[in-house]
């Protein structure tokens, strides 16, 4: 009797996880979807498919942040810029230092110079350019 039902408990331990599996491989669908927040003004002439880096005065902590950042930038040539311009080019994104700029002058994303947030655009970021490719 004991043989039996280690049996079965060892079938739903190994079990029930392949099987999950091989139903989210056969009926899942992984689709990723960066969705704009907002429009770059008109008045601005920026470049699309980029991140700026807008001069919103940097403290010590943000400096290793943002460091970091620039150094995984240019190790995958992905586009990006300073901004420094008065404009409102942003509207209500302006007092975020990173700013990530999709095609058709849409904002994809704004972000803050801390260790979460610069994961979040380095992976955005990344997914943007292979979703680009793709399409």
């Amino acid at each position: 009797m004991k043989k039996i039902v280690k049996f079965f408990i060892l079938i739903l331990v190994f079990g029930l996880p392949v099987s999950w599996y091989l139903f989210l491989q056969a009926f899942g669908q992984n689709q990723f979807q960066l969705s704009p927040v907002g429009i770059v003004h008109e008045t601005c002439n920026l470049e699309s498919a980029s991140l700026y880096i807008l001069d919103t005065g940097v403290v010590d902590d943000e400096k290793l942040q943002l460091q970091r950042l620039m150094i995984q930038l240019k190790d995958n040539n992905w586009s990006y810029d300073f901004y420094t311009s008065k404009e409102d080019c942003f509207g209500e994104f302006n007092t975020y230092p990173l700013i990530l700029v999709g095609d058709n002058r849409e904002i994809i994303g704004y972000y803050e110079l801390s260790i979460e947030e610069i994961d979040r655009v380095l992976v955005e970021f990344d997914l943007f350019n292979h979703l680009r490719d793709i399409l």
